[in-house]
């Protein structure tokens, strides 16, 4: 794959505790990556560099093979969309779509086209006369992506663009934002403290704590080969198992159990909680830890409070260390 960022020892630091140091990290050409992690955690700091709104202390960015870490953000070839929108509110959405390639000299026709290009991608056609405040959060998100990608950015920036519209309206957004780096080819690097969300819409996830990359690699490879117990804890639902002397990890999904009579089972039913399309079942060794069982809801009826069980593992794995 065809490097499209590289980042090289990239520093920032605005107190001994707060900051990122030495970050290397690569994002490859129309791929989606994902910084995930807690807040402070320091990956907008990170996307604020890239964009310029963030003088680095030391290290290289490197876009498109030319180094951008010394340029304004204005001279970047990046697109930045905020978690606010950042819409003008006394301009139409054509007229905030327009002020970018007007400050450009983009010619009257070749703006219009572009901009109603732009407005079919994001399925906000027709709209063009409205104002911000006659759009819903989730259209104004689209307006924003849409006023960024007219300027047809290198590399498109998202700064947890979805956190402040609610859960239905979040969902819907994923989806249209993995077809609209499809259907447009963008490589985009995406800012979310959502595991869920990185989950859903990330080619790759660089999880990180603390100012630090604890692991990056592909969604199923963070979620089934954890490296440590950080990534293994924040990402998805986790049993951490004391063995002897190491810490093992198994998913819920897992950790198959099945009824036995009391005097083979080490283990009993504490708990069992319906969850939609599947049942959370706690399971518990006497004075011991209690272990998170996903079981089908179909199964769910041979489980109730006390009963003894069996229990199982599949997949599971010794961690190292976090930092």
């Amino acid at each position: 794959m065809k490097e499209k960022m590289v980042i090289h020892d990239l520093t920032k630091k605005f107190s001994a505790a707060e900051g990122v140091e030495k970050i290397n990290l690569s994002v490859y050409e129309n791929e989606l990556l994902t910084l995930l992690g807690p807040s402070g955690c320091g990956k907008t700091t990170i996307l604020r560099a890239i964009g310029g709104f963030h003088k680095i202390d030391s290290g290289t960015i490197v876009l498109d093979g030319k180094e951008i870490q010394e340029l304004p953000p204005e001279k970047r070839p990046t697109g930045m969309v905020f978690q606010s929108y950042n819409l003008w509110p006394h301009m139409t959405v054509f007229e905030n779509m327009a002020f970018g390639l007007k400050l450009r000299k983009v010619a009257r026709v070749e703006m219009q086209q572009e901009i109603m290009k732009m407005l079919d991608m994001v399925n906000m056609a027709g709209s063009e006369k409205k104002y911000p405040g006659q759009l819903s959060g989730g259209q104004q998100q689209r307006i924003a992506i849409a006023r960024a990608l007219v300027l047809k950015p290198s590399l498109l920036l998202l700064d947890e663009p979805f956190s402040a519209l609610d859960a239905k309206i979040r969902g819907q957004m994923r989806e249209e934002l993995k077809r609209i780096q499809r259907e447009a080819g963008l490589t985009a690097v995406f800012v979310t403290h959502d595991q869920e969300e990185a989950m859903a819409v990330s080619d790759r996830i660089a999880v990180m704590n603390r100012g630090f990359i604890e692991q990056i690699g592909p969604p199923t490879e963070i979620y089934n080969n954890p490296e440590n117990r950080f990534v293994a804890s924040f990402i998805g639902e986790m049993n951490f198992l004391e063995e002897d002397g190491k810490v093992t990890v198994v998913r819920p999904e897992d950790v198959l159990i099945r009824p036995c009579l009391k005097e083979e089972s080490e283990y009993r039913v504490v708990q069992v909680m319906p969850l939609g399309h599947y049942v959370q079942v706690l399971v518990q060794k006497p004075f011991d830890q209690t272990l998170k069982v996903f079981v089908n809801k179909a199964d769910s009826g041979n489980y109730k409070v006390d009963q003894p069980v069996l229990c199982s593992f599949i997949n599971k794995k010794i961690l190292q260390p976090s930092r």
